[in-house]
């Protein structure tokens, strides 16, 4: 097992695994599909906002709202060593979500799936704070990763990469334009209103761009979390397509 297979398989087991956040939220969904598909780790792959269809048109999903169509459809995708996906429809240009009823319903008729569901969105930007209304998380959720992207660090508080900007800016004290440093960031994290509201289960911290900012300020960030009640950090480098994990910290 390569070093990268043996990082992302401590993030891949069965049961409902939320991802939320923004900077490379369907990245990390994508590899953990392809990791888990290594492991033979039977995958399915929903949500409970929007994503584009060229983003899950590869894994050949079922459209539909019947649940018994979807579990076979499901079933059939497994047999064929491929990653299930199950959306109810397309609106335009993206897939439309899944009530997390119906999510949870289908882990408790299948517990030894992995079911990744992207619970919201972020527009493509690096960094956001929820609205009151989201993510929406299934109740069954075993664990929620949270993404952000290190990038930020250094970065002002813009809508070129903030989404959700007035709630950033609220829960960080700081006014649009203010460049984020490692307390601010920290801050987003553990907010009850930030990157983890309404989270579930075991919580994962996702790090992004870990090689695009001097180590010194991530080990401030880093140290800012010290008594958080995350599980693990995860630091990786790049982002999108050449998204790898560098460091794996056991936080509990």
């Amino acid at each position: 097992m390569t070093m990268q297979a043996k990082h992302w398989s401590s993030l891949i087991q069965p049961g409902i695994t939320a991802i939320v956040g923004a900077g490379g939220k369907t990245t990390v969904l994508a590899k953990l599909v392809e990791y888990g598909g290594l492991e033979g780790q039977p995958t399915l792959v929903t949500t409970t906002t929007k994503l584009y269809e060229s983003q899950v048109a590869l894994w050949n999903p079922y459209y539909g709202t019947d649940f018994n169509e979807a579990e076979e459809a499901c079933h059939k995708a497994m047999h064929r060593g491929r990653c299930a996906a199950w959306f109810s429809g397309v609106d335009g240009t993206k897939v439309t979500s899944l009530p997390a009823k119906a999510i949870d319903e289908m882990h408790m008729v299948h517990p030894k799936w992995q079911i990744l569901v992207e619970a919201d969105g972020a527009k493509e930007k690096w960094l956001k704070a929820p609205k009151n209304s989201e993510p929406v998380i299934p109740t069954q959720t075993n664990t929620t990763i949270g993404v952000v992207n290190l990038q930020m660090l250094g970065t002002q508080l813009t809508p070129e990469h903030v989404h959700n900007i007035e709630e950033v800016s609220a829960i960080m004290e700081r006014p649009e334009g203010a460049v984020v440093t490692p307390s601010m960031l920290a801050r987003l994290v553990l907010h009850p209103q930030g990157l983890f509201q309404y989270s579930r289960g075991r919580r994962i911290l996702f790090c992004t761009g870990y090689d695009t900012v001097q180590h010194r300020i991530i080990d401030d960030f880093l140290d800012r979390l010290a008594d958080s009640k995350l599980a693990m950090i995860v630091l990786a480098d790049g982002y999108k397509a050449s998204c790898e994990i560098a460091r794996v910290l056991r936080w509990q």
